[in-house]
């Protein structure tokens, strides 16, 4: 069959990649191609939504988690269509929203990009490519995209859409440093400690999935502050809120004007997560105006605290955590590694206490690291990212937050320039965009992407 259109190469299937194919799917002519490249075996839920643990519920509310911003209660609608059963099944109902499982979402996504396949013909403009991409070269005119079984796709353009990458270095025996993988909760000996890292949410799915199974700990979560994520509560909108541009003109001006909002909103009986809420859509534009040095102080400094208030736990899961806490099933500290070391009977785990001089150590019979997807993709072992970065085609962000992009998502090469015809969203573009890695910042950059790199394989197919 002679082609005819333009190629764009989506790779990976989790939340960014499916939305991005999807916006590609209703703007695609006759003859044009997407391929979406996973090399899993599950296309939509990503790491994200694909677990099917039932304590693990999406941590947005249901009512703000819509794939089309321009559709706001689609999910929700979505949700009511289900069969009694199954909605009833779904999630939580709480008093600050209701709250649904991640294999719900999970399937949500699915069902979309089945919609899509069947709208428009999308059937024939889509190529699903069950395999891991490990190499986009520049070939002929055009980038040739190479996979691990040797195959080789031709296409015009591509959208970097990976998600969260685990740390894929050698580890010892008995460290898991993928807290999505099965051998984070895997069977464990009862009453042997186990040693999480991190105390984000990621540390609150894993005790959960451990206590599920009937591990009853004890389970020790270290972190450099040792905070826990904050759970939602009910709140009315903070519709006043006033932001200026001397407010976002550095990081501490910034800082002091969110409090004086929560300040404001106090005095009218609105609580802080109802500002968080409010300053969530313009986080990315102050983060582009920040310097490298405030960029910098906020990553040591402001992070933690942001992540805690602005990533929130659902309330049936805040009950839970707090229920094992208090139990001691789960003891959280605040400290630094000093060490990991084989041992008998498991690892060694050798910390410092925040404020003490003196180590500490845990015999434990796995670790678990918890403290997040690693930016550093130098260190992810992705074979796709060390051949781009390699050869130039993308660099590291600052802080190794990602690949470095432009804030419409651009992939900036060695050489400082934007690609035209290399893109990237989601998790991956952090560097430029901190704030996206959850479904409203995601789904609009998808479809601003989408119409780019299609516009920009068009112009490389036509020359």
């Amino acid at each position: 069959m002679p082609y005819d259109g333009c190629r764009v190469a989506v790779i990976g299937a989790g939340f960014s990649g499916v939305m991005t194919a999807i916006h590609l799917l209703w703007r695609c002519n006759p003859g044009e191609r997407v391929y979406l490249v996973e090399r899993g075996d599950r296309v939509g839920p990503g790491l994200a939504y694909g677990t099917l643990n039932p304590r693990h519920l999406v941590n947005v509310r249901a009512e703000n988690i819509s794939a089309f911003a321009d559709e706001p209660d689609h999910f929700a609608r979505w949700l009511d269509a289900l069969p009694p059963e199954q909605r009833a099944e779904a999630g939580e109902r709480t008093i600050a929203g209701t709250f649904v499982r991640r294999s719900v979402f999970g399937a949500y996504i699915q069902d979309l990009l089945r919609e899509a396949i069947t709208r428009q013909d999308g059937a024939d403009n889509l190529y699903l490519v069950t395999d891991e991409a490990t190499a986009i070269r520049p070939s002929n005119g055009r980038f040739q995209l190479e996979t691990a079984n040797g195959r080789t796709y031709p296409i015009d353009a591509a959208v970097l859409a990976l998600g969260n990458v685990p740390d894929s270095r050698e580890q010892p025996p008995g460290y898991v440093s993928n807290p999505w993988s099965p051998d984070a909760i895997a069977p464990l000996e009862p009453g042997l400690p186990v040693v999480v890292l991190g105390t984000g949410l990621t540390m609150v799915d894993v005790c959960l999935a451990l206590a599920e199974q009937g591990f009853e700990g004890p389970i020790h979560a270290i972190s450099r502050r040792g905070l826990l994520p904050l759970g939602h509560a009910p709140s009315a909108p903070w519709e006043h809120l006033t932001l200026t541009a001397e407010d976002g003109r550095n990081l501490l001006a910034l800082f002091r004007a969110v409090r004086r909002e929560v300040k404001r909103a106090g005095a009218s009986a609105v609580g802080w997560r109802a500002v968080i809420d409010a300053v969530r859509p313009e986080a990315q534009l102050f983060w582009a105006g920040f310097s490298l040095e405030d960029k910098a102080r906020f990553v040591r400094h402001v992070r933690p605290w942001w992540d805690i208030h602005r990533h929130r736990m659902a309330p049936p899961v805040a009950a839970t955590l707090n229920a094992l806490r208090s139990s001691a099933a789960i003891q959280t500290h605040a400290g630094r590694i000093a060490a990991i070391e084989p041992a008998k009977g498991g690892l060694r785990v050798r910390w410092r206490p925040k404020g003490q001089a003196e180590e500490q150590e845990i015999i434990a019979q796995r670790v678990i690291d918890c403290t997040g997807a690693t930016g550093d993709h130098g260190r992810s072992g992705e074979p796709l990212l060390q051949q781009m970065l390699a050869d130039g085609l993308a660099r590291p962000a600052p802080f190794n937050l990602g690949v470095d992009c432009t804030t419409w998502g651009a992939l900036i090469g060695a050489s400082g320039a934007p690609s035209r015809d290399l893109f990237a969203v989601g998790p991956v573009t952090r560097g430029a965009l901190w704030e996206i890695i959850a479904v409203p910042e995601i789904r609009s950059q998808a479809e601003q992407v989408a119409e780019r790199v299609l516009e920009a394989a068009r112009v490389r197919a036509a020359a």
